[in-house]
């Protein structure tokens, strides 16, 4: 294999990297790998626009880390590290890195906007950590399914200690089983957002096998609106968990909705769900960090994969890492630990 190293300094205004490491090391019969660590991507592109394009077209272990991305496109995507429909580059991205972003989508709040924001379709185990997300309309999807009706299915990985501020939703199962979100924070505060956590089947296959098995532990859910905080079709509750989340919501108790039907807090417990969840006030300190007022020791212990979070200090600057700290004690909930 070989290996080499690109320092760009670009001006074009559709997609900005400025002062980039983009490092690139190709292998021979593993394939290959990218790490791309430190860009700063601005695009003023008002209307479609593919984002960051990550190559797919052959095996590659793929690390995409402590970048920005800033963009106000209506449709098309921020990060697409993964593919919207079967293909021959479907998996060539399993196991990728995306951890220590920061997303700010700058656009018009609009109900036709469709703008994704981390998307990583049609690639599994994919680990997605530490990123920031502010207004972006799509947060965080996962997605795969075949017209034949058969889906992808995570063995390890998942979505934990992200920040999603604001936007239609924070985390997208759409087609695709055994998905993990732990310990995130979402916060829904504008008066615009649709649902938090949405899990279907992929409606665009012929034959739309549900997503099961999606895990959901240790997250913050706040919302100034009664959205549904989680959104599910019935065929995905085959093996669906949650539990251990804090929810707190300024209008009222928390909601969510099964095939369209709203939900009451206590119709979603008595159905087995969130039964050592919580309604309690974070009380951030603000809404840009999300540091809670105090600690939230409401969490479940999930092992050493999962027990290494932000600190209260973490901060997302080009080229560096978010501080982390680890849980300690009871575990806390949400992205940011004591």
């Amino acid at each position: 294999g070989f290996g080499y190293h690109v320092r760009a300094y670009a001006t074009n205004s559709i997609g900005t990297s400025y002062g980039s490491d983009i490092n690139f090391i190709a292998g021979g019969s593993t394939g290959n790998v990218l790490t791309i660590e430190g860009t700063s991507t601005v695009s003023t592109k008002t209307g479609k626009w593919s984002g960051v394009d990550i190559p797919r077209n052959s095996p590659t272990v793929f690390t995409y880390r402590n970048n920005s991305i800033t963009s106000e496109n209506s449709e098309g995507y921020m990060l697409q590290a993964g593919d919207e429909s079967p293909s021959s580059e479907n998996n060539n991205l399993d196991g990728e890195v995306i951890t220590g972003n920061k997303f700010i989508w700058q656009g018009p709040v609009d109900p036709a906007i469709i703008t994704h924001g981390l998307f990583t379709g049609y690639n599994i185990n994919s680990i997605v950590k530490y990123n920031y997300l502010e207004n972006v309309p799509y947060g965080i999807l996962f997605k795969s399914g075949t017209d034949e009706g058969v889906n992808m299915t995570f063995t390890s990985g998942g979505c934990a200690y992200n920040i999603w501020k604001n936007g239609k939703f924070g985390g997208r199962v759409k087609g695709i089983n055994g998905v993990k979100f732990i310990n995130n924070t979402f916060y829904s505060g504008d008066g615009k957002g649709w649902y938090i956590i949405l899990i279907t089947g992929n409606m665009d296959r012929d034959i739309p096998s549900p997503s099961v098995g999606t895990k959901i532990f240790n997250n913050i859910f706040y919302s100034t609106i009664q959205i549904p905080m989680i959104k599910i079709e019935s065929g995905c509750l085959a093996d669906f968990e949650s539990d251990y989340n804090v929810y707190w919501c300024t209008a009222g108790e928390p909601v969510f909705n099964i095939d369209g039907a709203t939900i009451s807090w206590a119709e979603w417990r008595g159905r087995g769900y969130d039964a050592h969840s919580r309604i309690v006030n974070p009380d951030f300190i603000n809404t840009t960090d999300f540091v809670p007022g105090t600690r939230l020791d409401f969490g479940k212990e999930l092992g050493a994969e999962w027990q290494t979070g932000l600190s209260t200090t973490a901060a997302w600057v080009v080229g560096l890492s978010p501080v982390t700290t680890n849980q300690n004690g009871i575990w806390q909930a949400g992205a940011r630990l004591y």
